[in-house]
């Protein structure tokens, strides 16, 4: 027997036109309760746009509900962490969002088409044993993110929304998806 490879997958809706001065859009998406069992391995992060050195597109995954009433919409108090792209650099920004490691993007000022991607692999129970970034095919490090221990605010079980939010010029483009994978096929001989 095959067994495919089954996947959750959340894409955020394309954000509307922008009506205030700063350009500023967002949008919130839930993300697919993952079932004890379901054999989810691999959660992936997928943003593509057009990058400038003066927009910012980032995704921030938290817990709808966490301190006030889940009403669909991700506040800062809810937030576990935000990572993405603002004026020429890839950044990450932990709970309490106080602190900010960040890596400048090669070829920063040059505007064109970025494709992101951050993938953290989880063990049998859910919990999280690594995390790897890239722009495109270039890896992506972050100065001062450990893990080891691997950081509990980092960890793909503890969030339920994630909301996309773009400033500046050129960002009505942007696409986000988050996809809740299994780690390759099962394949089951009898």
């Amino acid at each position: 027997m095959i067994s495919p490879v089954f996947a959750a997958t959340v894409d955020v809706p394309r954000l509307s036109e922008p009506v205030f001065a700063d350009r500023e859009v967002s949008a919130d998406a839930a993300l697919p309760e993952r079932i004890p069992g379901t054999g989810f391995r691999v959660f992936k992060l997928k943003l593509s746009f057009l990058a400038s050195p003066s927009n910012s597109v980032q995704a921030a995954f938290g817990r709808d509900g966490r301190f006030q009433s889940a009403d669909g919409a991700l506040a800062a108090e809810e937030t576990d962490f935000i990572i993405g792209w603002d004026r020429g650099e890839w950044f990450i920004r932990p709970r309490g969002l106080m602190t900010r490691l960040s890596v400048f993007a090669a070829n920063p000022a040059a505007a064109r088409r970025r494709t992101f991607v951050a993938e953290i692999r989880l063990d049998e129970s859910g919990a999280p044993v690594s995390a790897a970034f890239s722009d495109g095919a270039t890896p992506v490090v972050f100065p001062g993110l450990a893990f080891s221990p691997f950081p509990e605010w980092l960890a793909p079980g503890l969030w339920t929304a994630l909301r996309a939010t773009a400033r500046g010029a050129q960002t009505s483009d942007a696409k986000l998806t988050a996809f809740f994978t299994r780690d390759g096929a099962t394949i089951i001989l009898r």
